[in-house]
């Protein structure tokens, strides 16, 4: 049995359904079949059933399904062991670049950067914002790179054929989902509201540079033409003055709800989100860096991995 055929199991489970886990393992439906017919065939009884509730272990198959968590648990928790070991051999430092879009690039990163500056002391990070497309550049262009950026239903076959033409990998970390947020004194809290009643809005964006603006990366890939729905919008190079100016109530801002749900303004209820009815625009957050990354690549990527899944958790 291998490891990747007992990933594709528990996530057909997790999921109950083949084809909700061939979206979020990018395998197609009749591989990932293939590999549950041929884990069948080698353990001699049936593991899924289908029913109602949709696909189902068996009781047999619930019993390799647990087994299978806690191999796969063991496996990642020894290669993190003998990562330690070969990180503990060498004394060279090593510099890893992380590249991200910029609501990734607040207070939810700080923790991966102090456990690392504690207990690796020889990996040094440098934090990069970009934008979208940058993004991907990053990890093409410099070395020893660690790019956390998001694909939608738009740009997921994308960025997966982007990662297999420049032998990368790409990790997926949790779902989110745009909203839109607004002061805790905004007469549109705890409303049901349309797109059309935001219409005499302003709306605060990020941009690095006027001629970035327009983010068309960002319309192509699903997201609203900002200057068409608004009265007006403010571009600005810094999130946090973006909410500032969200939590004064002079303008909402747009971002993911569980990458900024620990935000200061996020977490003592400055601002909150917005009940949109017509506006949904779903994310899962990546991390994409080289298919053989070195020991110390692997061991941020491992924390980062980590990190933001325990963040998706506590929502």
């Amino acid at each position: 049995m291998r490891l990747e055929d007992m990933r594709y199991f528990v996530e057909i489970v997790n999921a109950r359904s083949i084809n909700q886990a061939s979206k979020t393992l990018f395998v197609a439906q009749p591989a990932l079949s293939r590999a549950i017919a041929a884990l069948e065939k080698e353990l001699g009884f049936p593991l899924l059933k289908r029913s109602k509730h949709g696909i189902t272990p068996t009781k047999e198959g619930m019993i390799v399904y647990k087994d299978c968590i806690s191999l796969l648990q063991l496996y990642s928790d020894c290669t993190r062991k003998w990562q330690d070991i070969a990180y503990a051999a060498t004394e060279t430092i090593s510099q890893i670049r992380i590249a991200a879009l910029p609501m990734i690039c607040n207070n939810t990163i700080n923790d991966v950067f102090c456990e690392i500056a504690h207990n690796y002391p020889r990996i040094q990070l440098t934090l990069f914002e970009r934008q979208l497309q940058d993004v991907l550049n990053e990890v093409t262009t410099y070395p020893k790179t660690i790019c956390i950026s998001h694909y939608n239903d738009q740009t997921k076959n994308e960025i997966y054929e982007f990662a297999r033409t420049n032998r990368l990998q790409v990790i997926p970390l949790f779902d989110d989902c745009y909203q839109f947020f607004a002061s805790c004194d905004s007469p549109l809290v705890n409303q049901k509201l349309t797109t059309a009643d935001l219409k005499n809005c302003t709306l605060a964006s990020y941009s690095q540079t006027i001629e970035t603006a327009t983010l068309p990366q960002f319309i192509a890939a699903g997201l609203i033409n900002y200057d068409s729905l608004f009265r007006k919008v403010i571009y600005l190079s810094n999130r946090y003055t973006i909410m500032d100016l969200t939590v004064a109530n002079k303008a909402l801002s747009l971002t993911g709800n569980i990458i900024s749900s620990q935000e200061p303004y996020r977490k003592n209820n400055s601002v909150l989100p917005l009940h949109v009815t017509d506006f949904h625009l779903p994310m899962t957050y990546f991390i994409l860096m080289m298919a053989e990354p070195s020991v110390e690549e692997s061991i941020v990527a491992n924390l980062l991995h980590d990190h933001y899944m325990a963040l998706a958790e506590k929502l």
